[in-house]
Formats: C-alpha cells, structure tokens, sequence
C-alpha cells in the first residue's frame, strides 16, 4: 500500500512538470520579451502584430521591454524560462548573433529554439543635408583617400558596427575616426549636430529628418531596394557588397514542444497575413515577412557565419 502511495506521488509530480499539450496551450498570458527600450522596430513590430493576435489566439502576447546588456539582459530571461511556451523572445541577427559573442555570454541564439520571422525592417547609410557626398560610392572613396578624416558614428560591438565592418570588408578596408552613438538616435543627433559625418541606420528612425531635409540617404543597405524608399539605390547597385535587413524573429526557450512552436507560428502567419496588420506595419516602415522556422533558421545561420568571419578578421574575438 505505502509502495502504491508512493508511485501515485511520484507520477502527480512528474505530470506537474511536463508542459501542457498543445490543445490546452495558451491558458495563460503570453510573455513577449523585447530585449530593447520601447519605440525601436523590435518593439514596434511585436506590439503591432501581438495586437492582431488578440482574435486568433485564446491568450494575448504581453510585451516586456528588458532592456540592458546590448540586448543580452532580456535574451537570458528567456533563456533561463521555462520551455512551454509562455515566454518567448523577439529578436534580430545583429544583436542576439552578435552580443553574446563578443562578450562572450553564455549562450548564443543557437540556445533558443526558433519559432519564425514575422518582420523585416531597412537600413539607410546616412549623412547631413550638407555632405559633399552624394552617393555611398563618394563618401566611401573620401574615406579611403583620407584614413581618420571622415566621422564614421557607430555602436561599437552593436549593430552598426558589424554593418560598418561588411562595408568596410566588402570595399577592401575603410579607416574612417570611429565616433561612438550607441542608438539610431544618438548617432542621428550626431550628425545633426555635425559631430559626425556618415552613419548607418533604421530607415523607420531617419524617414522623418529625410522628409525634413535634415539628412540625406546615399543608400539603403537592404539586400534589396526597400518598398520605403524605392527610388534609393542598395549599396549592392552602386558596386559595394554588403547588405543588412533587420529581421524581426520570434523564439522560444531551448525544448519548447514542437506542436506549440507550429501552433505559435500558425497563428503569428495568420495574423501577419492580415491586411489590417499589414498596413499598421508599413506605416512604421516596417515590411510584413513572415518565413517558418527552417528558413529563419538558415538565414541566422548565414548571418552569424559573416558576424564570426568579419569579428575574427577584425580582432573582436579569436
């Protein structure tokens, strides 16, 4: 009889352990985590699409901005959550795939399972309405005729470094004065402030000072022509091999069950198909792109192989 008891405990505990099955899930709020203060493309595209959720899934996305750490602090949250399913991590290459490895965190984005890209946002190579350059080509030539002249402004071991590091790579080396902006918007206000001279970043963040005529785009770096901006030229078209698209990705701890990660992508696809989020989206220049998880998974990884080449060449890492 103890034995019976006994064996009946052990089994109510091992069933209060394992996740609920995907017909019961979600039976509660889902925590989104935006690794990123609110305002920034991640946080906008999570928010948008979670909104049109609501009428699809039983249970609404609660957006958490954890920010801190180039992103690092919200991704080990998430890291560290249970694998059910109820805390997820919205996310882009340049910084989960760069982060943790350049300070050597302990895990990288291949510790995360993912679950899909639901976003793509532009990146625009920038300069003031009174740049001399005209084209990317131009202010690219001025930098490599005068090392340490040119103002490049950049996040170092963020984003726009690695960006700058691709151009920089693909034109067979820049040395331009690095001057540190660690958000779109420092480096904006250090151009506007003529305490630099060239910077790249999110087309959602300049369109407004574009349209103004404060800033002028020589380029956008999108591995192709952005739908935004469609009379600007690549970087690729004006003969200058590098690309980056923010891709806006959703994953989940490390084991979650395989038929709640299709569930949560089924629904994030149908919401993302919408028209009516859709059109929220492109008002905030940011392009519906929803791709299941293996595609999202080969685009990472080609990502992270360029990050590791161009951090290794660079001496960011051995």
């Amino acid at each position: 009889m103890r034995s019976l008891v006994l064996m009946i405990c052990v089994c109510l505990l091992l069933g209060a352990a394992v996740p609920a099955p995907a017909a019961e899930y979600p039976v509660k709020p889902i925590q989104v985590v935006v690794p990123w203060k609110p305002g920034g493309g991640s946080d906008i595209s999570a928010r948008i699409i979670g909104d049109h959720l609501k009428d699809i899934l039983p249970q609404p996305f609660v957006i958490a901005n954890i920010d801190g750490a180039a992103g690092l602090n919200g991704a080990l949250q998430v890291f560290k959550a249970r694998p059910d399913g109820y805390t997820l991590l919205w996310e882009h290459p340049g910084n989960l795939a760069v982060a943790p490895m350049v300070t050597k965190a302990e895990f990288t984005w291949k510790n995360f399972d993912p679950v899909c890209i639901a976003a793509k946002g532009d990146t625009a190579l920038i300069v003031r309405k009174d740049s001399p350059y005209k084209t990317a080509t131009e202010a690219l030539r001025a930098i490599m005729d005068a090392p340490g002249k040119v103002r490049w402004v950049l996040a170092p071991n963020a984003v726009s470094h690695f960006t700058f590091l691709s151009i920089s790579d693909a034109v067979g080396g820049l040395k331009p004065m690095i001057i540190p902006g660690s958000g779109d918007k420092d480096r904006i206000v250090a151009l506007l402030g003529n305490n630099g001279d060239i910077s790249t970043v999110g087309y959602a963040a300049a369109e407004p000072y574009v349209k103004s005529g404060d800033l002028r785009i020589l380029a956008m770096v999108n591995s192709e022509r952005s739908p935004f901006a469609p009379d600007i030229p690549t970087l690729k078209e004006q003969g200058v091999g590098a690309s980056y698209d923010f891709l806006y990705s959703v994953f989940a701890p490390k084991g979650t069950p395989a038929e709640v990660k299709k569930l949560l992508a089924d629904s994030l696809k149908k919401a993302i198909d919408d028209p009516a989020t859709q059109k929220a989206l492109r008002e905030q220049a940011i392009e519906p792109y929803f791709r299941g998880l293996e595609d999202m998974a080969k685009l990472w990884e080609a990502e992270d192989t360029l990050y590791h080449r161009l951090a290794k060449v660079n001496g960011l890492i051995q």
